[in-house]
């Protein structure tokens, strides 16, 4: 089962313009001040068919908000720089419960255990993924989709990890909503991003341009771990160009 991620309207709007669009025909709408979307709210939020985004209902009921400029936003979210990129399922340095968690709020990734994401694993939780059944795969001819039986791509964008939120419900109404703002840092997302498979952190301060996602409280105490949450919540520009070596 994979949750719905709830956003604002503006952001909604900008990933319907851009979730049909290749990366090519993306990119190519930031060469004219007139189309380009780089900086409209919803451009940097990760989409996939598993991943279901939709508008925040009107009228929602927030019980806590978790911004920038909150006290302990930065104990209460971060953006751990081991778990940025691809990470597959025998990744040596994961949390308790990883992939049954990040399934629950993300679905499957938008590629495949098999077509070059190997070779870009985040350089903090790479190992060796056996490749033979994607050999035998390939001499058999099939070159598509993901490889039955070989380890699996769990996340490959920017996941945000949010602590301590199941404590903090109390009573609130399970149709109710927490708010969780993502700064965006252009270094890790923009094109021509170096620094995204190192261990650079992820500048996360009050005052950079942000996204925002909204959780359901049922949502969340129904979670695997309500207190640990990892959502694979922004992409960066080239995730869907491909992997190539």
């Amino acid at each position: 089962m994979t949750v719905t991620i709830y956003v604002t309207k503006e952001a909604m709007a900008t990933v319907l313009k851009i979730k049909d669009l290749d990366y090519y025909d993306r990119c190519c709408l930031a060469d004219n001040e007139v189309t380009d979307l780089t900086h409209k709210e919803g451009y940097y939020l990760k989409t996939t068919d598993k991943l279901n985004i939709a508008p925040l209902p009107e009228g929602a009921l927030l019980v806590a908000s978790l911004c920038t400029g909150g006290a302990d936003y930065s104990e209460r979210v971060s953006i751990p720089a081991n778990l940025r990129g691809c990470i597959f399922e025998k990744a040596p340095n994961l949390p308790p419960r990883y992939k049954e968690i990040i399934e629950y709020w993300s679905g499957e990734p938008l590629n495949t255990n098999a077509g070059g994401a190997v070779y870009y694993q985040n350089p903090m939780n790479a190992y060796m993924v056996d490749l033979s059944l994607l050999d035998a795969a390939n001499a058999a001819g099939n070159y598509g989709g993901n490889v039955a039986g070989m380890d699996a791509l769990l996340s490959e964008g920017v996941v945000v990890r949010i602590a301590e939120l199941g404590k903090t419900l109390g009573s609130a109404p399970d149709e109710a909503f927490v708010e969780i703002e993502i700064p965006l840092d252009d270094a890790m997302l923009a094109l021509d991003n170096p620094e995204f498979l190192t261990g650079q952190p992820y500048a996360q301060s009050m005052g950079q341009r942000s996204e925002r996602i909204f959780l359901k409280v049922s949502d969340i105490r129904h979670s695997p771990d309500p207190d640990q949450i990892f959502v694979d919540a922004l992409r960066y520009e080239e995730l869907d160009y491909g992997f190539y070596y």
